[in-house]
């Protein structure tokens, strides 16, 4: 007897094209799309109504990258941002994670990932060209590089800090160790190692 398919073809569809968003398996791709099935349709259109409108209105800022509904960016085009500092960082919601800290008066540059040979993804993948570009033509001062403290935000920190260490730039990479509150035994070995790497005197 034939195995009858109970998945309808629309719903199967829709979780395969879920799943090749970066980060979501099958099974998250599923239970996203059984949540919109399972929410009042009215609610459910207004949230993809509300994707398609940011998929029409954002788009990466003309000079840093930077998700923005204008060509520039509000942090580019400002005036009291130092625009001889720059922070590097993988992904936009990085650089919104450093805005929210009201530390950081310079602007910023989003080379949109990190280097990961196992995935295929190479310096020519990322926005690595344009920061160059930018240290060249734009009298920068200092380079923050502020990737994620992972082997591959490693790896590519390490790349671009050798592409620019010639130029006459100060180039500086976020301290990461111990967050606040940890408890020591619970550390693994790589963020011990790198809190005593980035010790400060007292």
């Amino acid at each position: 007897m034939k195995d009858i398919d109970i998945i309808p073809s629309t719903l199967k569809e829709a979780v395969e094209k879920i799943s090749e968003l970066p980060g979501y398996g099958e099974k998250s791709a599923k239970r996203f799309a059984v949540n919109l099935l399972d929410m009042p349709r009215g609610e459910a259109i207004q949230i993809i109504k509300t994707l398609f409108d940011m998929l029409e209105k954002i788009h990466p800022c003309s000079e840093c990258g930077l998700y923005t509904e204008e060509e520039i960016c509000s942090i580019c085009s400002s005036e009291e941002r130092d625009r001889s500092v720059i922070c590097v960082v993988e992904e936009t919601f990085d650089a919104f994670a450093i805005e929210k800290t009201g530390k950081f008066k310079g602007v910023y540059h989003v080379i949109g990932g990190r280097l990961s040979p196992l995935e295929g993804i190479t310096a020519e993948d990322l926005n690595i060209e344009k920061l160059v570009e930018r240290v060249d033509k734009n009298g920068v001062k200092e380079i923050i590089l502020a990737t994620n403290p992972t082997v591959e935000g490693e790896a590519t920190a390490s790349y671009i800090h050798n592409l620019l260490k010639d130029r006459d730039v100060i180039i500086s990479r976020i301290a990461y160790g111990l967050p606040f509150g940890a408890v020591l035994e619970n550390a693994d070995d790589f963020t011990l190692s790198k809190a005593l790497e980035h010790k400060t005197i007292i």
